[in-house]
């Protein structure tokens, strides 16, 4: 049931809450040009070759296309490393400011966009760091969901029940990570200390299938946004085309990038707000037991 009030709340303030979506409008509006500079172009792979005819015998002359494609794709890269790091920090700002809002809209209170972002300028590198840290945990839980599969794909065909059950194990960890990467910002804005992140991971253990369920639910919730935003990249490459089509798509996209920046940070506030409220009933019922008191 904890994992279904945290995902219903989590709307509830979306709607009740609309200086919210501003904040992940402007950072969606602000993202979307070094996005589409990033992945504008496509990366040339192809072989270049020429046909040298000689009689009857056609020869093939190459250049040196590994030399080209590898200068394209290093471009490439450093284009994409910038995106990532501007993206994270930026994002960072932003996120310490809607969990932040959603955790004082939970509590009755409120606070202006400029409020949320000054305390959001302040506190971002501790975001950015626990969101680092918690990508690597991430990657580490996900990766045991990796074993089985390695060693199906080894002793196939034989091994196609360990593939099916890395695969059913890796659905299971990727809800389970989703739930707990959710949970660390929320805390630590809560609590206001960068050690307090951490009890994010004793919180989702604690309350495993609980954190199951609702990394389920907001998987769901992202793939619904992805759908309604997908075709918008389909049809603006049709009817517009080019770089110009990348920024216009990019733009177009905005809306809904930042409606899925605001729903998990904002959910991951109330998923935060419902495991923290359950411990502290624990608490209270271990209080009781140790006075002999049975409800």
């Amino acid at each position: 049931m904890g994992a279904i009030e945290a995902f219903t709340k989590a709307f509830s303030i979306i709607l009740e809450n609309r200086k919210l979506y501003v904040l992940t409008l402007i950072l969606a509006l602000t993202l979307a040009p070094l996005g589409a500079y990033t992945l504008s172009g496509k990366v040339p792979l192809e072989n270049n070759a020429t046909a040298v005819h000689s009689g009857s015998v056609i020869f093939e002359e190459y250049g040196s296309p590994a030399e080209e494609n590898g200068g394209a794709l290093i471009g490439f890269f450093e284009r994409l490393m910038v995106y990532v790091l501007v993206a994270l920090v930026v994002a960072s700002i932003f996120e310490y400011g809607v969990v932040k809002g959603g955790l004082m809209h939970i509590e009755g209170r409120d606070a202006g966009i400029g409020t949320l972002l000054g305390e959001g300028l302040r506190r971002f590198p501790a975001v950015f760091l626990i969101n680092l840290i918690y990508a690597f945990i991430g990657l580490a839980i996900l990766s045991i969901g990796l074993i089985p599969m390695v060693i199906g794909l080894m002793t196939m065909p034989g091994g196609a029940v360990l593939v099916f059950l890395g695969l059913v194990l890796l659905l299971v960890l990727g809800a389970f990570t989703l739930g707990l990467s959710l949970l660390p910002v929320p805390t630590y804005v809560e609590e206001g200390n960068f050690g307090a992140a951490f009890k994010a991971i004793g919180m989702s253990t604690g309350n495993a299938l609980t954190t199951i369920g609702f990394g389920f639910l907001v998987m769901v919730a992202v793939l619904g946004i992805s759908a309604v935003s997908g075709p918008i990249t389909f049809l603006t490459q049709m009817f517009v085309g080019g770089k110009t089509g990348e920024y216009v798509s990019a733009f177009l996209q905005a809306p809904f990038t930042a409606l899925l920046y605001e729903f998990l940070w904002v959910s991951g506030a109330a998923f935060y707000k419902e495991l923290k409220k359950r411990e502290e009933l624990k608490k209270v019922d271990e209080e009781l037991a140790e006075l002999g008191i049975d409800l």
